[in-house]
């Protein structure tokens, strides 16, 4: 309980990081030693002695942290359900909540370390008909950027299309940014940097876009901050140093009292 609220807090300004929350459960009883004592008839309920306690699991919390402005352009924070798709260095995909993504020389969208967002975009093959530093990306996922020779023309208020509407003048589709959500989110690995793999107990992954059948909506210039609560954790952290000096002074009051129980013979 203490290294699981320890990790909390060290990382309550990690973007998009989750609480991981500890269960405990009592071990396997075993029946007391008894003096072999005349007596009438079996007790009702034998005397049993507990072993202690272990720890049962360690879930992350998936409540939705508060967004932050951050008024970077590539910042995406997640306003709802779902997780952001990325490629891990082995080719598999791993899943993600921090969105504090950059442009990489091919004009992917990379998180720290050069861990590529899926869909790759490879916006840099624009880069001679767009403007790449007035890009704007909309709830729903999609990138827009004005061509060059109007670069001016891009209006987030007016001019932003909808849905399948037609794009006015001058804006440029870029591409479309997907999320993905699970049944059970918490049965999700994780491995560092904010990522989570699938587990062999983690449902199919449901792919979807922002906006639309219960997923989330996505937030330009916004990162989803960690979901700890400091007071908390605080909280927790007395709980458990408590419960340790508790178990350590029982431990030597058993200890004190074997020795009392050795020395009566004397």
């Amino acid at each position: 309980m203490l290294d699981v609220t320890a990790n909390n807090i060290a990382n309550i300004n990690a973007a998009g990081y989750k609480e991981n929350q500890t269960s405990f459960q009592d071990l396997t009883y075993r029946a007391l030693a008894e003096r072999r004592l005349p007596r009438a008839g079996e007790p009702l309920y034998p005397p049993r002695s507990g072993r202690g306690v272990e720890l049962s699991s360690v879930t992350p919390s998936m409540e939705q942290g508060s967004l932050e402005s951050t008024e970077h352009r590539f910042d995406l924070a997640i306003e709802g359900e779902g997780f952001f798709r990325v490629i891990l260095p082995d080719g598999n995909f791993g899943y993600t909540r921090n969105g504090n993504f950059s442009l990489d020389e091919e004009g992917n969208l990379v998180m720290a370390g050069g861990i590529l967002l899926d869909p790759t975009l490879n916006l840099s093959d624009y880069e001679d008909e767009v403007d790449l530093n007035d890009i704007t990306i909309s709830p729903e996922g999609r990138i827009f950027a004005p061509r060059l020779a109007d670069a001016d023309v891009l209006d987030e208020e007016l001019l932003l299309p909808e849905g399948d509407e037609e794009l006015p003048g001058g804006v440029v589709q870029l591409g479309e940014i997907g999320l993905h959500r699970f049944v059970n989110p918490q049965s999700l690995s994780r491995i560092g940097e904010n990522i989570h793999v699938p587990s062999e107990a983690t449902s199919p992954a449901e792919e979807g876009l922002p906006g639309e059948d219960g997923f989330g909506a996505i937030r330009q210039g916004y990162l989803e901050a960690s979901n700890v609560d400091l007071s908390t954790q605080m909280t927790d952290l007395i709980r458990g140093q408590r419960a340790l000096q508790a178990s350590s002074r029982s431990m030597v009051t058993a200890d004190e009292l074997w020795a009392i129980t050795l020395n009566l013979q004397r």
